[in-house]
């Protein structure tokens, strides 16, 4: 028996239920529908992560009334010494949800300046691997836990527009891939949730004050999944301690309906 409860269809079962958590990047978009969905399963306390202190409130409020405690938390991840601090100082937690990204807006490479790289690889990779190494290393001495990192379906294609997002996401994509034997080290289950195209507002960051002309063709050529779409999956994963380490669902839609496409650490 792993980290889970209990057993349904004969999977080991995380039980959500009275459990803490973290959300980054939890101001709006995946991150709060998350944050409510794991109130709704019965979460005790989630930690929410964001630069976006009205989005924070309004995400804590339905928090609480989906029926858990939440604590606001504003931390900007591309700082990253601060990052380490403040895991270290709440990183004990039972499930991480690494959610946060941003996306290179314009300029894009190679015109984009270094400063801005940088900023784009901490929020995305850096800060991210601080806080994963810190809940880590807390949750194996509180017993096991799960971390879900929010990577991207860019990270299975051949390229994309915005080439420092892709990277970044495909690093995401490798760094959780490795972090699979943790499950059997650590207790740490580490997955990946790999959004395809959500309607969430991170889409009006990619232009000069709104959509980019980029983002425009694609919207008009996909179809967009919504929020609690992707947070259904992130559950999804928290809660099926089956799971083997490093494993990841891609979630799209497809005719209306979503599609799901499951992958294991060896594969892509």
């Amino acid at each position: 028996m792993l980290y889970g409860n209990g057993k349904i269809d004969g999977r080991e079962e995380m039980d959500i239920n009275g459990k803490s958590a973290i959300v980054t990047g939890a101001a709006g978009g995946i991150g709060r529908a998350t944050a409510v969905l794991l109130a709704q399963r019965g979460g005790a306390q989630i930690a929410l992560v964001d630069v976006n202190e009205a989005g924070l409130a309004e995400t804590a409020r339905l928090v609480e009334v989906a029926g858990a405690r939440a604590s606001m938390h504003r931390l900007d991840l591309s700082d990253i010494a601060a990052t380490e601090a403040w895991f270290r100082a709440h990183g004990d937690v039972d499930i991480l949800h690494n959610n946060a990204g941003v996306v290179s807006g314009l300029p894009q490479f190679p015109d984009v300046d270094a400063a801005r790289i940088r900023w784009i690889v901490d929020v995305n990779v850096t800060s991210l691997i601080a806080a994963t190494q810190i809940a880590v290393q807390a949750m194996k001495k509180r017993g096991g836990g799960v971390i879900i990192n929010t990577v991207s379906t860019v990270a299975l294609g051949t390229g994309f527009y915005d080439a420092m997002y892709a990277t970044t996401k495909a690093a995401v994509m490798m760094f959780t891939r490795c972090c699979a034997p943790l499950k059997d080290e650590c207790n740490v289950r580490v997955a990946g949730m790999l959004p395809g195209l959500v309607d969430t507002p991170i889409l009006d960051t990619t232009g000069a004050g709104g959509k980019s002309e980029w983002m425009k063709t694609v919207l008009a050529n996909n179809e967009a999944c919504k929020p609690e779409d992707i947070a259904g999956g992130v559950i999804a994963l928290v809660e099926d301690d089956s799971l083997a380490g490093g494993d990841w669902v891609a979630v799209r839609r497809l005719d209306g309906q979503i599609a799901y496409q499951w992958g294991h650490a060896d594969t892509v």
